[in-house]
């Protein structure tokens, strides 16, 4: 039970932080796949990825009411819904199996969540963090950043913690703002 809150409360950390828009605190999205596997049952693995996804896309609800001009109430429920598809997909693939079968499914997460339908409310997805941690990588860095994010999901994510760690202390040492275009 403990653990179960910890991961939880690391979950809403992680999604908050990670998506507090400051561009290099985006990798800390990274943490969110060792979060999941880290969970004891299928139903925390469904608190983890609720508690990750509600902090991370927290401005949803007053960005559609921005954009759309509705209430406040159609922002709530398109962010309930979008999290109740990223909490299904997760929840429902997570296993208490570990290696690379929790990692294969994972993976399998990340895909559904990145394609359509699914990928349509895929918001707050992990992978966005790969453009900051492998900049100029091009292909080759979404792959590096997808490798990564499946090696979190197994017993060696300390190691994988620590070289993408080192990955996030290279991309801040190197980062240099983009250049917007006038007007």
């Amino acid at each position: 039970m403990q653990k179960s809150a910890g991961l939880a409360v690391a979950a809403v950390a992680v999604g908050t932080v990670a998506w507090s828009g400051d561009p290099l605190a985006l990798p800390l999205a990274f943490a969110f796949p060792a979060l999941w596997a880290l969970a004891p049952s299928r139903l925390t693995a469904g608190i983890v990825s609720a508690g990750y996804f509600l902090a991370a896309s927290r401005g949803l609800p007053q960005g559609v009411v921005n954009f759309y001009g509705s209430g406040f109430g159609a922002g709530i429920g398109l962010w309930f819904a979008a999290a109740f598809a990223f909490v299904f997909v997760h929840a429902s693939l997570w296993t208490s199996r570990p290696g690379w079968r929790r990692a294969g499914r994972y993976g399998l997460a990340a895909v559904l969540m990145s394609v359509p339908p699914l990928g349509i409310v895929g918001w707050a997805h992990p992978i966005t963090g790969a453009g900051i941690l492998f900049p100029g990588w091009g292909w080759w860095g979404l792959a590096a950043g997808a490798i990564g994010l499946l090696a979190m999901t197994t017993r060696v994510w300390p190691i994988a913690s620590l070289v993408l760690g080192g990955a996030v202390a290279w991309s801040a040492v190197t980062w240099t703002a983009p250049i917007l275009p006038q007007g």
